[in-house]
């Protein structure tokens, strides 16, 4: 239950998700979004303004409406940002630091959390620990990656999005024929053998007269 103190607090209500794999599933925005202003109404939490961002928070600088969040709060538009959890706000020690440091100095009052808050008075360890977690989470990431794309590599599949023609497989964890353009990359690869047309020429026939499209579609 929050005191008549810090109701009086403006928050920025600040929802984001990424594109990137490793947040897919994430809650959506708007998911974010109503359960955040039902968790408002249910603490008599004061929402300044709802502010989206669908961008990554494993990089510095890299998301306008955050930053720009952070600028208005140092000019005293709000004192408090209401967030699904510390891993919406940052991925990375240095957005990490500015936060941790607002709230140190007092010019951020509050950060509250679907089941947490934040407060300047509070043991900053825990702040720390939470967001280098997040922190931590991209690093293994990265890490997890690398490996799986090496051991894809030494047993001799591409380890990247499969070329034209091509699909991956994600149950089997094998690259397979995409059933609507391999045929026509095969018929490609045929006109070139003959020596009588130019890589130009091909494409232009596969596209133009075939309807070959470079568009790729999920192997079932």
């Amino acid at each position: 239950m929050k005191t008549e103190e810090s109701k009086t607090i403006q928050y920025f209500l600040y929802a984001r998700k990424s594109s990137e794999s490793e947040e897919r599933q994430v809650q959506s925005i708007e998911d974010q979004v109503n359960k955040l202003q039902d968790l408002a109404r249910t603490l008599g939490i004061r929402v300044k303004e709802v502010l989206q961002e669908a961008k990554s928070a494993k990089k510095p600088y890299d998301r306008p409406v955050f930053e720009s969040m952070l600028e208005r709060i140092k000019n005293g538009e709000a004192e408090g940002i209401l967030c699904w959890q510390i891993n919406r706000l940052s991925r990375n020690p240095i957005d990490s630091g500015t936060l941790s440091w607002m709230l140190q100095q007092g010019t951020l009052q509050s950060i509250q959390t679907i089941d947490k808050e934040y407060k300047p008075e509070d043991n900053v360890l825990l702040f720390s620990v939470e967001s280098g977690m997040a922190n931590q989470f991209i690093l293994d990431l990265r890490k997890n990656c690398y490996r799986g794309m090496e051991g894809k590599a030494s047993r001799g599949w591409l380890p990247s999005r499969p070329p034209i023609g091509y699909l991956n497989d994600k149950l089997e964890k094998t690259i397979v024929n995409d059933p609507e353009r391999f045929s026509l990359v095969r018929k490609m690869w045929d006109l070139m053998l003959t020596g009588a047309y130019t890589a130009p020429q091909v494409h232009a026939i596969a596209t133009e007269e075939w309807g070959l499209t470079a568009k790729y579609s999920k192997a079932k």
